[in-house]
């Protein structure tokens, strides 16, 4: 504990201005951008659709660069042969997949492409001159449909081929390799979010359902301890939500942006084996080796133990109840004032106030990491994140270097050192 306490310490001495100046970069260049993006679309909607990932990637560049800025400072975590726009780029690519799927989940991602509407809807409607149903491809409405379908495949294909020739490509094509990948993932999520709100919708129009809430409904008056047994417990799940799967989530973002790996690797890390070629089996390579990567990162959230996972979740439950709290109290400071004060006021304060939490945040969750990885029983490491040793330096995702060449490298190097040992010890 006080090896933990230590680390939290030195990651705020060293490391809090620069976190509060990430943190700050990413909010503005998201707000920045969530405003052109609602720009854009109000001229064309495809447009919009183009430029709105950037903003939540926006988010997730400052939460990567913020996580690999206190990295110099965790014993355990730390590398000698890390750091640099290499690490930058490969750990982003990394992490887009968990951060979009966190991003979603805790209605961020929805929250976002309601500005983006209503803003898109502000500049379309003067245009369109005669109301909404006369907007068109205009005004930022996102459904289920082919344009949205359409882009996830294009840019699906596009960061599988980035991916397939790395290694003959510029090395400017990371650019628009992160492009595609957010851009890919950003359409998943979107889409399947679409179809998930329509199945409750559909659900919810079901006789059935107006049956159960019917029933529920009696339950309530009839028989009032059932129906307090009921709310407990939904009150005890939201809070459970709250205390262990959001610092969970975190840990695992965490883990992923520092390139959490076993110590052994697994079997199914040796899919594909030397006969396996052509663009199908690497792209299959490809995709284990990214689960490899996220399994090893959500390991850390239980391989620290229930002790460490326990006193993790509480310090993280106590920065909540603080954020709170210092967010409520500074609104009643400044007292009640008329509605289109706070339009103004309130995100500011909200910023300001999150500026000196993230960079608590980050040390909570980068200390708990490192407390796992310190530990010999939790059988897992870190790597730097995903340089890639070819001769022609291209930054390449983690995970997406072919790996049985690796492997073979690697065995060759044993191989050759057994060789030696044998020598020596004959003599």
């Amino acid at each position: 504990m006080s090896q933990a306490l230590r680390t939290f310490g030195r990651i705020i001495a060293r490391h809090w201005p620069a976190l509060m100046a990430w943190y700050l970069g990413g909010e503005a260049l998201h707000r920045v951008l969530i405003e052109f993006a609602g720009f854009v679309g109000g001229h064309t909607t495809l447009g919009g659709l183009l430029l709105l990932p950037l903003a939540v990637a926006a988010r997730l560049v400052s939460y990567v660069a913020m996580y690999l800025t206190v990295r110099p400072s965790l014993p355990h975590s730390r590398r000698e042969d890390a750091g640099g726009i290499r690490e930058f780029g490969s750990a982003t690519l990394a992490a887009i997949l968990p951060f979009f799927a966190f991003y979603t989940a805790w209605g961020l991602l929805d929250a976002d492409q309601i500005e983006f509407f209503q803003i898109a809807l502000a500049v379309a409607l003067p245009q369109s001159g005669e109301g909404f149903s006369q907007i068109g491809d205009r005004g930022g409405l996102i459904s289920v449909g082919v344009l949205p379908v359409t882009v996830l495949v294009i840019a699906l294909v596009a960061r599988l081929l980035l991916t397939r020739f790395a290694a003959r490509l510029p090395r400017w094509t990371i650019i628009l390799a992160t492009y595609a990948e957010v851009l890919w993932t950003f359409m998943l999520f979107t889409l399947v979010a679409r179809w998930w709100t329509s199945v409750l919708d559909w659900f919810a129009e079901r006789q059935a359902v107006g049956w159960l809430r019917g029933f529920g409904d009696w339950f309530a008056v009839n028989l009032e301890p059932i129906a307090a047994v009921w709310e407990g417990t939904t009150w005890l799940v939201g809070i459970l939500v709250a205390a262990l799967i959001v610092p969970a989530a975190w840990l695992t973002v965490a883990g992923v942006i520092f390139g959490t790996t076993f110590d052994s690797t697994p079997a199914f890390s040796r899919f594909g084996g030397g006969a396996a070629r052509g663009a199908a089996m690497s792209i299959a390579r490809t995709l284990v080796m990214r689960l490899e990567g996220l399994w090893a990162a959500v390991t850390v959230i239980w391989r620290g133990g229930p002790l460490l996972f326990g006193a993790y979740a509480l310090a993280y439950a106590l920065w909540a109840f603080a954020e709170q709290a210092g967010t409520r109290g500074v609104l009643l400071l400044i007292g009640g004032h008329e509605r289109w004060f706070w339009a103004g006021v309130f995100p500011l304060i909200t910023v300001a106030i999150a500026a000196v939490a993230e960079p608590l945040r980050v040390a909570i969750v980068a200390t708990a990491y490192d407390s796992v990885i310190g530990r010999p029983r939790s059988g897992l490491d870190t790597r730097p994140s995903g340089v890639d040793a070819e001769a022609s330096e291209v930054v390449v995702a983690p995970l997406d270097v072919e790996q049985e060449g690796t492997f073979g490298v690697l065995g060759q190097q044993e191989r050759q050192q057994d060789a030696v040992r044998r020598r020596f010890g004959k003599a």
